[in-house]
This record gives structure tokens, C-alpha cells and sequence, in this order.
């Protein structure tokens, strides 16, 4: 005589609230990069480049408020994906205690193309010079035009009051 052990069943509920886990983390991941998208473009004031300029090659300049300037310099020749992409700032037109309280970010994106969260805190050097060393995402595309967001946030803790520049360059693969 062979007995047939009865067959294990999860219970129904199980599934049910798995099912409703699964669906409420990928609600929460919408809405947090949502949340984030609104916050990095709604409320910055942005100021154009003064002129064409062709990065890495040359260093590019935007007027802020009040007759400040910032310029913006990639150190790497040929940028590359995964690649370690030093960066300077200079701000001018500023006190030198404006320029300690002031946090600054780059945040890099493709120009076309939305690549996730990339933003780096910038460190103060002195004298009105900030740096960074941001990677760039991993693109399949052979060719992609970055744009390189300077953020300026004056009080350090304000959302509402980031102001900055951003700056186009390419990087082949």
C-alpha cells in the first residue's frame, strides 16, 4: 500500500498580501522618483552660458544675479562612462563668508535622456573654487550629449532657493 502524501498548499492569504507587498514598493519607487524629478527641475532658477562653448576643450562661463559669475571646467580630455570626471567651479562676485555657506551640486544627466539620480556634492577649495569627481551612468548609446547641472543652494537647507547654470558636453563610448 502506497500512501500519497497530501500536497502542501501555501494558503491564499499569503499570496494575497505578498502581491499587495510587491505592489505598494514599486508605488513607493514612483513616487519617490517623481518626487525627486519635481525637486531637481520645478525650483531652480537656471541662467544660460554666456556663449557657445565646447567642453572639455574650453571653460564655460554663465552671469548670475547680481553680476556674479560661474565657470565651469572639465578636467578629463575624453570623458568616459564609469570614469572618474573631475570638475571645478569658480564663482566670482561673492564674499568670502557667502562662499563658505553656499552648498553646490553637480548633477549629471543626459541631456535627452533621464539617467536616474546622479548628483554629487561639491566641495569648497577656497578661494571661490568648488570640485567634484562625479562618474557618468553607463549608456549603450555609442553617442550621448550630458548636461552637467550646476546647483547652487545659498542657505545650505532651502529647496526653494537653488539657483545655477548647466553646461552641454559629449562623450562617445
Amino acid at each position: 500500500m502506497s500512501q500519497t502524501p497530501a500536497k502542501a498548499r501555501k494558503p491564499y492569504p499569503l499570496n494575497f498580501f505578498i502581491l499587495v507587498t510587491l505592489i505598494s514598493i514599486l508605488l513607493a519607487i514612483w513616487y519617490v522618483t517623481d518626487y525627486l524629478r519635481g525637486h531637481q527641475a520645478g525650483n531652480v532658477t537656471w541662467y544660460p552660458a554666456t556663449a557657445e562653448c565646447q567642453l572639455p576643450d574650453e571653460t564655460c562661463h554663465a552671469t548670475l544675479d547680481k553680476g556674479q559669475t560661474l565657470s565651469f571646467t572639465l578636467h578629463t580630455p575624453e570623458p568616459r562612462p564609469l570614469e572618474p570626471l573631475p570638475v571645478t567651479v569658480r564663482l566670482e562676485g561673492f564674499s568670502e563668508d557667502e562662499l563658505r555657506r553656499l552648498k553646490l551640486e553637480i548633477d549629471l544627466q543626459g541631456r535627452d535622456m533621464y539617467m536616474g539620480y546622479n548628483r554629487t556634492p561639491m566641495q569648497y577649495q577656497g578661494e571661490g573654487v568648488f570640485s567634484a569627481t562625479p562618474l557618468l551612468s553607463l549608456c549603450t548609446d555609442e553617442m550621448m550629449v550630458w548636461r552637467a547641472s550646476i546647483l547652487i543652494n545659498p542657505t545650505g537647507m532651502n529647496l526653494k532657493s537653488f539657483y545655477g547654470s548647466y553646461f552641454d558636453f559629449t562623450v562617445y563610448r
